[in-house]
């Protein structure tokens, strides 16, 4: 670990002499923005889809990129060069830069941040997952969301789930409708339609997500984006979780178990789609 490379803000460092400026916005405030992007083979997996949504964000909240998506494009193939790691995910942040003065007054340059690291070794599937209340958690949702760097109740939610025995938490919120997991999307499977929680709800669209959704319209599944009541989740033939890391694992939960039909159809054209891009 210590002798990866990493970029940071500007310059290319190993770990074990990166550093980041005390008054950076994204330390301070957690004030920025970040994606977790896949590479295979060396090569970047829906890059362009990870930098629509970085930009989109950012927008959003008011941080002027000076460099290009092309220009980000080519730092993120710049790690993996600069590494000898040829699968694994790219780690890229951007905050608001430097602060002197009063945070809300600053418009300095942005602060851009990518280190690297090999894929996570996937869990025997399925995997226990765990609802939860949102209520009992600080989690801001944004309506469009964005990836933003404050997790800190996806994190304690994770925390709590380990300890209750699940790999993942799910949330429902204060209407009891199924949001999504800590730093995964979900998806359910009844009959011949996916089911996913819809963007309105403050889910993110991530990009596996994404991805998911078109393997499934060429499988001829119907698809709906749409409000799923926790109550019905014992009705549901099949589910799943996604994330970039991950790609897509079955999943299930206390009472409820499947054969995973459809799931496992889904996950052998996903891996196809990864393994050739």
């Amino acid at each position: 670990m210590s002798n990866l490379i990493n970029y940071i803000n500007g310059k290319w460092e190993l770990t074990s002499k990166s550093k980041i400026s005390l008054y950076d916005a994204g330390f301070l405030l957690g004030d920025g923005l970040f994606e977790t992007i896949r590479f295979q083979k060396g090569k970047i997996f829906r890059c362009n889809k990870h930098l629509d949504r970085l930009f989109f964000g950012l927008k959003l909240i008011r941080i002027e990129m000076k460099k290009s998506k092309e220009n980000m494009k080519l730092l993120l193939e710049k790690i993996i060069q600069k590494n000898s790691i040829q699968t694994g995910l790219l780690r890229l942040m951007v905050t608001r830069g430097i602060v002197e003065g009063p945070p809300w007054q600053h418009d300095g340059p942005e602060g851009i941040y990518i280190n690297i690291r090999s894929l996570t070794p996937k869990p025997n599937s399925p995997v226990k997952i765990i609802f939860y209340s949102e209520k009992k958690y600080p989690i801001i949702r944004f309506n469009p969301a964005i990836k933003s760097l404050n997790y800190i109740g996806n994190m304690l939610a994770k925390k709590d789930a380990e300890k209750d025995g699940a790999y993942e938490p799910a949330f429902y919120n204060e209407e009891r409708f199924i949001t999504e997991c800590a730093i995964r999307n979900i998806f359910f499977i009844k009959e011949n339609t996916l089911k996913t929680p819809s963007i309105k709800l403050g889910v993110l669209p991530g990009v596996m997500r994404d991805t998911i959704i078109s393997i499934a319209m060429d499988m001829k599944l119907n698809i709906e984006e749409t409000n799923i009541p926790f109550d019905s989740i014992d009705e549901m033939d099949e589910a799943f979780i996604s994330s970039t890391g991950i790609g897509l694992l079955p999943c299930n939960w206390n009472n409820w178990d499947s054969n995973f039909k459809i799931t496992s159809k889904l996950n052998t054209r996903l891996n196809q789609l990864i393994n050739n891009s």
